[in-house]
């Protein structure tokens, strides 16, 4: 009930925002509905975590137009953080690229976040002998050796409003096709995610 609670509340607070009448509250709420906005993110992600993957439906899909939607779903959050995406590269995998798509927003989005202006995140599809994988590269912060070593455990993160919910979340996408998720970073050299797929689909 916590979701269409804090949904309902937040749109009351939108409203109080572009009404002029409320001219004089108009800086306390704003500020509430930042804070209603990154509650129901935080909701989002939790619920999105926990939910079982058994009803989705693998197929035969090109990665390369999945990483296309998911750029396009980041593309006004990457303009207003002034950080170019890109994408490269394609393979087929037998995967339901509605989870999949998730997954890779939330480690895109990562680096987005972590990006100064004027940087850039790449998506890179490769096939390799036995493996295909997704790569998503950011020219950010980079991650700290002790940091990186605590990635993907739910709500440990190195964003000051993060959850770390969206790196369990992708992990678990990834593990569900018999793949994997490892990170590779350097402190100011920025940050390189890989999705490794098997070729061949993990039996059910």
């Amino acid at each position: 009930f916590l979701k269409p609670a804090v949904t309902g509340v937040l749109s009351l607070v939108q409203r109080g925002v572009r009404n002029p009448a409320e001219g004089g509250a108009h800086e306390r709420l704003a500020l509430l509905e930042r804070e209603l906005t990154r509650m129901q993110e935080i909701l989002q992600g939790f619920l999105a975590s926990g939910r079982p993957l058994e009803g989705t439906a693998p197929s035969r899909v090109h990665l390369g137009a999945v990483v296309l939607e998911a750029l396009r779903a980041l593309s006004a959050r990457a303009e207003a953080a002034r950080v170019s995406l890109s994408a490269r590269g394609d393979a087929l995998a037998e995967v339901d690229p509605r989870r999949l798509e998730v997954a890779l927003r939330n480690l895109v989005a990562n680096g987005i976040e972590a990006t100064p202006p004027g940087g850039e995140v790449i998506v890179e599809v490769r096939r390799c002998a036995d493996r295909i994988e997704i790569l998503v590269r950011d020219t950010g912060r980079g991650i700290a050796p002790e940091a990186l070593r605590r990635l993907g455990t739910p709500f440990f993160t190195t964003r000051e409003e993060g959850t770390g919910l969206g790196v369990a979340l992708a992990r678990s996408v990834i593990a569900r096709y018999g793949g994997s998720l490892r990170y590779e970073s350097e402190p100011g050299k920025g940050t390189t995610v890989t999705a490794r797929l098997p070729c061949r689909p993990r039996a059910a």
